[in-house]
């Protein structure tokens, strides 16, 4: 039948330019398993880091902009200006009310008016120059 020579059965020993070849390969084999193994790390990193900061700022942004709000109806408040107080502007941001406009002195003035805590929190003199 068939009759197997030893020979066929061992690995021959390369010649000295295959051998080169050879090493070189696993070389190249082994440089870029490096490169795309860093380069994955840095593409998760990437994405770790941009879901940690859109949660932590989302939740800034969400504590900040929520207000009680009653079950069935409008929400009332009453900001306390200071007398004689002209109203020039009003603008909405989130749970708080800016307002600006001039003092009786002249001087103008950006009032700021929180609706969760229900009192003024800034009031600001605006020096144009």
């Amino acid at each position: 039948m068939s009759h197997i020579n030893e020979d066929t059965l061992e690995e021959k020993p390369l010649d000295p330019e295959m051998e080169k070849v050879r090493r070189k390969m696993v070389r190249l084999l082994a440089v870029s398993i490096g490169i795309m193994f860093i380069g994955l790390m840095t593409v998760l990193g990437a994405i770790v880091y941009k879901f940690t900061q859109d949660d932590a700022a989302g939740s800034q942004v969400a504590a900040r902009q929520a207000m009680p709000l009653p079950g069935d109806g409008p929400l009332e408040a009453v900001a306390t200006l200071p007398q004689g107080f002209a109203v020039e502007s009003v603008a909405l941001d989130g749970a708080r009310i800016g307002f600006f406009g001039r003092a009786t002195d002249g001087s103008q003035r950006l009032i700021i008016h929180d609706l969760t805590l229900g009192q003024i929190v800034s009031d600001i003199v605006v020096i144009a120059r």
